[in-house]
C-alpha cells in the first residue's frame, strides 16, 4: 500500500510539472467599464497557463466613483490562435463583488416632497457572488508583451449583473 502511494505521488508530481513547463506565465494591467458600477475600473491580473491553449487568470479591480464596486474573478481561457501574433479566447469564471450602494429615505416621503427637505441618505454594502462569461482578443505587440481588448457579462447576485469592456496589458515572463 505504501509503494502504491507513493508511486502516485510521483506521477502527480510529474504531470504538474509536465503542465507548468507547458503554458506561460503573464502580469498585468486593465482599465474596464461596467454599466452597473457607470464608472472605470482598474485591475490587476495574473495568467497562469495550465496548457498551451488553456490558462487561468485571477484578478482584481476596483471601480471609481459612487458604486465603489471591489471585484475579485477568477476566469478560464481557452486559446484560438488565429494569426501569428492573435489569439482569440471564450472566457468563464466565478467571482466575489462588494457593491456599494445609496438609499433615500424620508421620515415622512410625500411631506418631504411637498416641503422640499432633505432626504436621510445611507450608505450601505452587500457582498455578492457571480459568474462571469464572455471572451477577448489580445494581439502581441513582442515576444513578452501584448495588449488586448475583453468584453464579457457577469451575472451578479442582489441584482448588479452588468457588461463589461476591458482594455489591458501584460508582460509575459
Amino acid at each position: 500500500m505504501k509503494k502504491l502511494f507513493l508511486v502516485l505521488c510521483v506521477a502527480l508530481f510529474g504531470m504538474s510539472s509536465a503542465f507548468a513547463q507547458k503554458g506561460e506565465k503573464a502580469a498585468g494591467i486593465n482599465l474596464n467599464f461596467g454599466t452597473t458600477a457607470s464608472s472605470v475600473g482598474l485591475g490587476a491580473k495574473f495568467q497562469y497557463g495550465i496548457t498551451d491553449a488553456i490558462r487561468i487568470e485571477p484578478s482584481l479591480t476596483y471601480y471609481f466613483g459612487g458604486s465603489g464596486m471591489f471585484d475579485i474573478s477568477a476566469n478560464a481561457h481557452y486559446l484560438f490562435n488565429v494569426a501569428p501574433k492573435i489569439n482569440v479566447y471564450p472566457l468563464a469564471g466565478i467571482g466575489f463583488d462588494m457593491c456599494r450602494y445609496e438609499t433615500v429615505e424620508w421620515d415622512d416621503a410625500i411631506e418631504g416632497v411637498l416641503t422640499g427637505e432633505e432626504a436621510d441618505t445611507k450608505h450601505e454594502t452587500d457582498a455578492c457572488f457571480k459568474f462571469n462569461f464572455g471572451g477577448g482578443v489580445e494581439y502581441d505587440v513582442m515576444d513578452n508583451i501584448a495588449v488586448g481588448l475583453e468584453l464579457r457579462y457577469e451575472v451578479i447576485t442582489g441584482g448588479y449583473s452588468q457588461f463589461v469592456v476591458g482594455l489591458g496589458a501584460k508582460y509575459k515572463f
